[in-house]
């Protein structure tokens, strides 16, 4: 069998959708499942592709730019496709009705149900709050955590992290926003944290590690300024706590039983991280463009001085996730397009 991912990774549209997908396809591929890309994919993008052992056709326009037989169509007109996975916040029901006019099945992954119909075979949304958004009737729908698409690494290294008892007195914080940071949210967060927080070890990573040297030399001794991983699980594993931005990056923190706050890059992900912070999943920070500087301290203080309050989201993390969410995607994917 082979699927055909469809997602656009830049550092302007980011790397979410392409972290997710190749989790669905390392996953996919433990089922016989052989994959290619094709996207705008940047340099970076490109790499992460090759590292997790697929091939990728580079199209020269982000998603829904062309009609989606001339955009793909050169792809699958050898009929060598049984589906395809279509990851990108650009898509419309136009587009996605010009995908499913094509012979391989179509699915959808999803985040807030935008459109008002979803004209393929398959819906994925692993957001909290996806059962309840009100999906019609029509397609399969994979809604809610239990379909969390994380990367093998850290599935692998899931279990021991989860169970990892942190420390009440924090020592080791990640600083890691996401794919992209381009409201420079990084370096704010270490600048603030700066201030009063120096005595942790803290690991920053970021696109452009030199602006950020000469700050996260001010922190304990092992601490460091480190450019893009194409693995974050050590990382992980490594932190007592996180800080993150409101995407993928925030449940992949949860998944791993690492304690979190995140800050909003976009109203999409605030919205979306109130809900995740209402079921006890993570510590909600705000929204990037609306939260000062002064509130943002007090609110990293809360977060990093109340040991009972990082605990209790542990314990809640421990008991959110199934082992293996990817697995549990693509095996009910597969049988739901009947494949």
């Amino acid at each position: 069998m082979k699927a055909l991912f469809r997602c656009d990774a830049t550092a302007q549209v980011g790397f979410g959708h392409l972290s997710r997908c190749l989790a669905l396809a390392e996953a996919l591929r433990l089922e016989g499942v052989a994959a290619l890309f094709a996207g705008q994919f940047d340099d970076n993008a490109q790499a992460k592709i090759g590292e997790a052992g697929f091939d990728c056709a580079a199209l020269s326009d982000p998603v829904n730019t062309r009609e989606a037989r001339d955009e793909v169509g050169p792809i699958l007109s050898d009929g060598a496709y049984d589906f395809v996975v279509l990851d990108s916040y650009q898509a419309d029901e136009t587009y996605l009705a010009g995908l499913a006019a094509m012979e391989p099945a179509l699915v959808a992954i999803d985040d807030f149900r935008l459109l008002a119909e979803y004209p393929c075979d398959a819906v994925l949304n692993f957001t909290w709050e996806a059962p309840e958004l009100g999906y019609l009737d029509g397609p399969a729908l994979l809604l809610g955590p239990n379909y969390l698409l994380v990367r093998r690494t850290l599935v692998e290294r899931r279990a021991a992290s989860a169970a990892r008892e942190r420390p009440e007195a924090l020592r080791n914080l990640l600083v890691l926003i996401g794919g992209a940071d381009p409201k420079g949210l990084t370096r704010r967060l270490v600048q603030i944290l700066s201030e009063a927080h120096t005595d942790l070890c803290l690991r920053v990573i970021a696109e452009d590690t030199d602006p950020m040297k000469a700050l996260v030399s001010q922190f304990a001794d092992g601490s460091a300024a480190l450019p893009r991983q194409p693995d974050i699980s050590d990382h992980l594993a490594w932190a007592d706590a996180a800080v993150t931005g409101g995407g993928l990056i925030k449940y992949e923190s949860a998944y791993m039983g690492v304690p979190v706050a995140a800050i909003a890059q976009n109203e999409g992900q605030d919205g979306e991280t109130q809900v995740f912070a209402r079921a006890g999943l993570v510590y909600d920070l705000g929204l990037a463009d609306a939260v000062s500087d002064t509130d943002l301290a007090a609110s990293l203080d809360q977060f990093l001085g109340k040991a009972a309050l990082r605990q209790t989201m542990a314990a809640r993390m421990r008991e959110a996730f199934v082992p293996d969410p990817s697995a549990n995607a693509a095996q009910t994917l597969l049988e739901a397009i009947g494949r």
